[in-house]
């Protein structure tokens, strides 16, 4: 049964839906997880494969796992399709890691490809509901990043302040994230900009009361 799980797990990751079907019809486990972690919907959600999340869920796959969320996988990645989709079938817009307090928005704002689709995600987990003002675990260990990366206490703007473009941060803002708020190290989200030398019109929408100008 095992080495049927591994065809329908390698069917998933190459996106034969015909395959995953009629291997799961022959009594593959539509939610087997190999020993590296990975799973069927995984590969779906990563790719922002939504027929490939139609069929494996309505074949009986999960969408909540103990130890990863698709969610966050997904917003990661910059797949605004699977993104939604998620939203739509009940992922929790609000999930948070219990070890890092990491949200979806912290996991979007972790990568400056994609631009244009992260400002759609963040629209999209903002509207939603994702706490806008969530703070990480300092010191822990994060997986947003290469290696060896640990945590700040930092909330999503804090990130969108080194990492993303004015109109996310923008809209991190309109939906109310406070831009004097301090991580662990008592860094704002405008410390934040001025280390990652960001320019004039990041820095200006971060300014705070009690913080000069950028002229």
């Amino acid at each position: 049964m095992e080495n049927l799980d591994d065809k329908m797990l390698a069917a998933a990751a190459s996106s034969d839906l015909a395959a995953v079907e009629k291997l799961v019809s022959q009594g593959a486990n539509i939610n087997y997880i190999n020993s590296w972690g990975n799973f069927a919907m995984f590969h779906a959600a990563w790719e922002g494969h939504t027929k490939a999340l139609d069929l494996f869920h309505a074949l009986g796959a999960n969408i909540t796992f103990d130890n990863a969320n698709l969610l966050c996988n997904a917003a990661y990645n910059g797949k605004i399709d699977s993104v939604k989709w998620l939203l739509e079938k009940g992922e929790d817009a609000n999930f948070s890691f219990t070890d890092t307090g990491e949200n979806a928005l912290h996991y979007t704002i972790s990568k400056t490809s994609e631009m244009a689709a992260r400002e759609d995600i963040v629209k999209v987990l903002i509207a939603a509901g994702t706490d806008v003002n969530k703070r990480t675990l300092a010191g822990k260990a994060t997986l947003c990043f290469m290696r060896d990366a640990y945590l700040k206490g930092e909330s999503p703007l804090h990130r969108a302040a080194a990492y993303a473009n004015a109109a996310i941060i923008k809209m991190l803002l309109d939906a109310g994230a406070d831009p004097s708020m301090k991580d662990a190290n008592g860094d704002t989200p405008i410390s934040w900009g001025s280390w990652h030398l960001r320019d004039s019109d990041v820095l200006r929408l971060l300014v705070y009361q009690g913080i000069p100008g950028i002229h």
